[in-house]
């Protein structure tokens, strides 16, 4: 309705929107290229829209823009253009890892995690952040703890989904990509004709791409076959009463990443004679070293695995938001249920021997719930609620275990039956002070409890919690409750802000599984652990000559107490000869570290046809105290002081250049993109004398160009290319553990290569 009148529709909420003249700059530009870090970009870092100048923390914001013009079509794709943000694989792609601040995931538990997803405000599961990106309006990141306005308590960040809602103006569209790998992907979404106070969108995308690594079975591995449907009906009569229904769906059917074999450990607890007719012969096809061997010659993105790895997804999840007022007092009930359901596996040595091959099946149901009230009294801003999160088995929740298989030595099946719960009471309040100055005061309790039964055994398999107790699983429970804060002090200084924040969070404790025994038995609960920071940052416009642009820098650090660390010990470390209780990992409460750093975006407008971006982190953690019991020692290294956060690159950096040529008449714009992401030296394990899961530095190019509005259509057509080196690196870590005496990497994404044609339905 507005375009050609020169003016500029903005929404602020629910179906609230400003409609203004544009300024004679906004004019020119109108037709420029945009950024998402405009000063005027809204974001809901506290859970209302707002400038992102006027929040007092770091936030990255990709609109749907940017996310369609760098093809951010998973979280991996963010983490390459956001410096500090780690998302890979953790031992397979079955495995999210989400890393930021120095913080990652604990290697097997669900619902312990630093980093949390979510999608229209519902947290999804850890696996569920594996879902692709479609029909996105916007996606923000935000670092550092988040401990008194979310749904869960995170150490290190969260990323918020905010999908296309319907009734917002977004036009419907069609999207085709197809490139090397036998890459095709089509999305589209469609609005229905509106009906009174109905509205309805549907989206979908159907991916398939050919696997990066070669099998020496046959095949390829790590490959991509989904597809994805998200239907949302909105009900919105005139008025203040507003809902919104959502349902999607992901169903995937892929091979998994494979291992590669990168060394060969000559240490370390396998070496025995018992194992040595098995995989370590010193001759033939027996021998581990023999595979290492061929591995050199076969190159690193070729895997030997003798498990075929397999990846099935099954994700369900429906969503409802309603609200009832406005922006001086609102009513909001958000009602989450997410089902995922998963089978894999995994070589975890890549060969053909029977070292670390594991297969799995997950089978969970989360449902979630908040009350929450927000507005405004007077002056002051406020937002208050209740929350409650409840996860279970909803089916089978078994792995089968095959180490140094043998006669005598069977696989284990193992099966873990556990039952989490959280609920909490929030509150904060905004508070103009004189000067400019802004107070923000949180405060949240929570209460947590995990219950449930674990057994590990070679001849049965529970198919359930009940057949877990009945075939004398061992049972646990444990309750934990913590206070969190945020205390937040902004300046306002014309277009610029300054700002002080210190926050405190914490992460879920837990039991370990199966019951513990012997000398390991002191240590079947862990406690939570907390981080508490202080960060103080800048933000705002800036203007040099004939160059303009934004900036946010913020320097921070943190004390983070009772680490929970990962412990690997081998069968009969307990010293009971009960194979029965030998757990393959446990956790333990035995460290305090400090965590520092800086995070700093910055962007340049040169003109009206050309913008650059730059993005920095620099994290630097290390232990300060470690705490070990005398049995353990052994387990934590000759040197855990200085033992290395794994998946923390310390510096890491990303720069985009992107130049427009107008074109003459009707024919549109020729749009010329080019980005530059560095990462210094990752560890993927934490021993200082780790040698083979180190990633060296390394950097990769990406580049694209797209002729936009192609004969004054809405039709938009872009050649892309990543990685345009084809520089090998490995994205993360496989089976890296002396006890394993096989050491494996998962590559990351060789060069690809595409052409993207995209048509909206204005």
């Amino acid at each position: 309705m507005t375009r050609g009148l020169d003016l500029t529709v903005r929404r602020v909420d629910g179906g609230i929107y400003i409609i203004q003249p544009m300024s004679p700059r906004s004019v020119a530009s109108s037709k420029t290229v945009r950024s998402d870090s405009d000063p005027d970009i809204l974001v809901t870092a506290r859970r209302r829209l707002e400038k992102e100048g006027d929040v007092p923390l770091m936030v990255t914001q990709f609109g749907s823009e940017t996310l369609g013009r760098q093809a951010l079509r998973t979280l991996a794709d963010l983490a390459r253009v956001t410096p500090g943000f780690v998302a890979t694989g953790q031992t397979s792609s079955a495995t999210p890892l989400l890393v930021m601040r120095g913080q990652r995931r604990s290697i097997s538990d669900e619902n312990r995690l630093p980093l949390v997803v979510y999608q229209d405000e519902v947290p999804l599961p850890n696996q569920a952040a594996l879902s692709p990106l479609y029909d996105m309006a916007s996606v923000e990141i935000l670092r550092g703890p988040q401990g008194t306005l979310f749904g869960r308590n995170t150490t290190s960040g969260a990323i918020l989904l905010r999908s296309v809602r319907p009734g917002e103006g977004t036009p419907s569209y069609i999207e085709v990509d197809a490139g090397n790998y036998g890459m095709a992907r089509i999305e589209g979404a469609t609005e229905l004709p509106v009906i009174g106070a109905w509205s309805m969108r549907i989206a979908g995308q159907r991916m398939r791409r050919d696997g990066f690594i070669a099998m020496t079975s046959g095949g390829r591995a790590d490959d991509v076959h989904s597809d994805a449907v998200r239907a949302a009906l909105r009900f919105a009569p005139e008025g203040l009463f507003r809902s919104l229904l959502t349902f999607d769906l992901l169903n995937a059917d892929e091979k998994g990443s494979a291992q590669v074999l990168t060394g060969v450990y000559t240490g370390g607890g396998a070496r025995m004679a018992g194992n040595a007719s098995h995989f370590d012969c010193g001759q033939g096809s027996c021998d581990v070293d023999y595979y290492l061997a061929l591995q050199q010659m076969l190159g690193p993105r070729t895997s030997q695995s003798g498990l075929a790895p397999t990846f099935q997804r099954r994700f369900r999840g429906l969503t409802n938001m309603t609200e009832y007022g406005d922006d001086d007092l609102l009513v909001r009930n958000i009602v989450g249920w997410r089902s995922t359901r998963i089978s894999n596996a995994l070589d975890g040595d890549g060969t053909l021997l029977a070292i670390n091959d594991l297969t799995s099946r997950t089978d969970l149901r989360q449902w979630t719930e908040e009350l929450q009230m927000q507005g405004r009294w007077g002056r002051l801003r406020y937002i208050s609620g209740i929350f409650f999160l409840d996860s279970a088995p909803a089916g089978t929740m078994l792995q089968q275990s095959a180490q140094f298989v043998r006669p005598g030595n069977p696989a284990s099946i193992i099966a873990n039956y556990q039952h989490f719960q959280s609920a909490a009471v929030f509150g904060q309040v905004t508070v103009p002070l004189d000067y400019g100055v802004t107070a923000d005061l949180g405060l949240r309790y929570t209460t947590e409890r995990m219950r449930g039964c674990a057994l590990r055994t070679s001849n049965a398999t529970p198919l359930s919690r009940a057949d877990c107790v009945d075939w004398d699983g061992s049972s646990a429970s444990i309750r934990s409750g913590r206070v969190t804060w945020t205390v937040a002090l902004t300046k306002k200084m014309g277009e610029s802000s300054l700002y002080l924040t210190s926050r405190r969070a914490f992460r879920s404790g837990g039991y370990n599984s199966p019951r513990l025994g012997g000398t390991l038995a002191p240590f079947q609960t862990f406690k939570p652990e907390s981080f508490t920071d202080l960060e103080l940052g800048v933000k705002g416009r800036w203007t040099l000559g004939g160059i303009d642009g934004s900036y946010a820098t913020a320097v921070y650090a943190g004390i983070y107490r009772n680490i929970q660390r990962a412990l690997f010990p081998a069968s009969g470390f307990d010293g009971d000869s009960d194979p029965a209780n030998d757990p393959i990992s446990f956790y333990v409460n035995v460290s305090r570290a400090r965590v520092a750093g800086f995070d700093g975006d910055l962007s340049a407008a040169m003109g009206a046809h050309l913008r650059a971006t730059v993005s920095l982190s620099y994290v630097d953690a290390r232990y300060i105290r470690v705490n070990a019991p005398p049995q353990l020692a052994a387990l934590l290294g000759s040197d855990p002081i200085n033992n290395r956060f794994s998946y923390t690159p310390r510096f890491s950096g990303v720069a985009n250049v992107v130049r427009e040529f107008p074109l003459a008449g009707d024919l549109g714009r020729l749009e010329l993109g080019v980005d530059y992401s560095h990462v210094s030296t990752i560890r993927f394990a934490e021993r200082v004398n780790e040698s083979f899961g180190i990633q060296p530095t390394y950097g990769l190019w990406g580049a694209s160009i797209g002729w936009r509005r192609i004969g004054g259509r809405p039709l938009d057509v872009e050649l892309w290319g990543r990685n345009l080196t084809d520089r090998f690196y490995a994205s993360g870590g496989g089976t890296l553990n002396p006890m394993f005496t096989a050491a494996t990497v998962i590559p990351g994404a060789p060069r690809t290569f595409g052409l993207r044609m995209r048509y909206s339905f204005e």
